[in-house]
């Protein structure tokens, strides 16, 4: 399996989306299921759906943010496949 963070993802089209302050809750319609998003995910969300790849992201917030791009790569991986696992994210 490729490494989620080469892949290029998108937002399912089944993920409605809410902002909250500055984070997010998704809805996903078909499955029901709720996703609470905090700042930094909202972030990361927000960039999927701008069109850029998962490593582009992890280099804008490690930039943003003063984080050490591997950390970031570390849990922006985990964060991504738990999205994929509740099928908010697909391949693009």
């Amino acid at each position: 399996m490729t490494d989620i963070l080469q892949r290029r993802l998108a937002a399912s089209p089944d993920a409605m989306e809410s902002a909250v302050g500055d984070e997010t809750v998704i809805l996903h319609l078909k499955n029901g299921t709720y996703y609470g998003l905090d700042p930094i995910g909202t972030e990361i969300w927000s960039l999927l759906k701008q069109g850029l790849t998962p490593i582009a992201i992890c280099e804008r917030i490690a930039s943003d943010h003063g984080v050490e791009k591997e950390i970031v790569k570390a849990d922006a991986s985990r964060f991504l496949a738990d999205l994929e696992a509740h099928d908010m994210i697909l391949d693009a």
